[in-house]
């Protein structure tokens, strides 16, 4: 465990806010890595894989079309902090190298830190840590290298913050993020046999050809399948876990809790396994609910959403108004959003692709709106395609780009970049991706 941590009562004695910090909600904000929307019972799956987010949907809002801006895990995130799009906050792998958040741009963080809030920033992967620029605004940073089965662990940390800090007189902020959905799939017992009855049998992975790309164990799918159910599971537990001990606290009236993923999974889908290197929905479709006080409860939202949209939400739920440049809107807003709104993904993992040919892969973006989903890759002469989602939520069925969905996606790629990151270490970078699985 690697830890940033300030004097919190040296912050709090600083702080200076015009409002009434008593007055405020604590926020938890919980982004699940790798879970797709439709393997929770509240997105319509057969399994009971989440009970507990499935209440926490019906106490609250479900946001039914929330769309991931990338398949995997920085860029998404960045886009989370900032409430940009990838293109304009940077992050994520372009022009031949890898980039963090730029340390400069305000995210949720800096901005309810700058409003009387106490931050918190708990993160379970490597490439969301300080040296990646994710550190920036929290009072309070703890990252891991690689939290596989640690949201038990996560939980408690935060739970012991609360403990030590009882006489805390500022509203809380907590960003928890949790890994224990990512690849290698094997939750911790009895989890581990929750959908299959002999657990892992020391199959957590696929295999593939390391020279080739060529997948050496499709047949291994269905059980992989059945672990990461398991996994979804074992956390939605642990959040269980942790809203009990809330309202043992006396704490959850007055918290606002939104829960969402950075992107999901694909199990042979489109002939892929994992995530990062296509834009297909089954990578970007994300479960995203909100509730606490104020929130309509039991309300399903079917209008396009974006990640990007977080930031404007709780800024908007404060009255804090957002004193910069953002691609998202509040969802609390009736009059911002319609079913024709375009919400863009982009930037997959460069080495990933290779099993696909896809050596322009930088050029690869896609976007969502009205029910329509656009694809491109403008590293190439490729003239796009598209899907209606509603006849073919599989992207089964491609056809021609019409001239409105090809003008929204020549937007997007000509967004111009607010974010300056500095290009991360290439070695260090690359040691780190291969040790999570993210490139050979």
């Amino acid at each position: 465990m690697f830890r940033i941590v300030l004097l919190i009562l040296v912050i709090l004695a600083g702080l200076g806010c015009s409002v009434n910090r008593s007055s405020l909600p604590n926020i938890i904000l919980i982004s699940i890595d790798t879970l797709r929307a439709d393997h929770l019972g509240c997105y319509g799956y057969e399994r009971d894989t989440s009970p507990t987010l499935d209440s926490l949907a019906a106490a609250g809002t479900m946001y039914t079309r929330c769309q991931a801006q990338a398949p995997h895990t920085t860029p998404a995130h960045a886009t989370i902090w900032t409430g940009l799009s990838v293109i304009s906050h940077g992050a994520g792998y372009h022009n031949g190298s890898d980039y963090g958040l730029d340390p400069e741009l305000p995210t949720i963080a800096t901005m309810l830190k700058d409003n009387g809030y106490v931050t918190l920033g708990m993160v379970n992967v490597t490439i969301l840590n300080n040296d990646f620029g994710f550190a920036s605004g929290f009072d309070y940073f703890s990252w891991h290298p690689n939290g596989e089965a640690r949201a038990g662990e996560t939980v408690d940390e935060y739970l012991e913050w609360l403990d030590d800090n009882q006489g805390n007189p500022n509203p809380v902020f907590a960003m928890i993020h949790l890994y224990d959905v990512h690849i290698p799939f094997n939750p911790p017992a009895p989890y581990d046999k929750a959908f299959t009855e002999n657990g892992s049998e020391g199959i957590t992975n696929w295999e593939a050809d390391p020279e080739t790309g060529a997948l050496l164990t499709p047949e291994v799918t269905p059980h992989l399948i059945d672990l990461y159910d398991g996994e979804i599971l074992w956390t939605d537990s642990q959040l269980s876990r942790l809203f009990s001990e809330l309202r043992n606290r006396g704490l959850a009236e007055n918290t606002l809790i939104i829960v969402v993923a950075d992107h999901g999974e694909e199990f042979l889908e489109h002939n892929g396994w994992g995530h990062s290197h296509a834009l297909w929905q089954e990578m970007l479709h994300v479960p995203l609910i909100i509730s606490g006080p104020g929130i309509p409860e039991g309300f399903i939202d079917d209008l396009p959403t974006g990640q990007f949209d977080i930031l404007p939400t709780i800024m908007d739920y404060l009255d804090i108004p957002v004193l910069t440049q953002v691609d998202g809107v509040s969802l609390l807003d009736s009059t911002a959003r319609t079913a024709d709104r375009v919400i863009p993904s982009s930037r997959v993992s460069p080495d990933k692709c290779f099993r696909w040919g896809l050596e322009q892969h930088e050029g690869l973006v896609s976007i969502l709106t009205d029910g329509i989903k656009g694809i491109i890759n403008y590293g190439n002469e490729d003239p796009g395609v598209m899907f209606i989602l509603e006849d073919d939520p599989g992207e089964r069925d491609s056809i021609a780009l019409d001239p409105d969905i090809s003008e929204a996606l020549d937007i997007y790629w000509t967004t111009p970049p607010i974010g300056d990151p500095l290009p991360l270490n290439a070695e260090s970078v690359n040691s780190i991706l291969n040790d999570l699985g993210y490139i050979r």
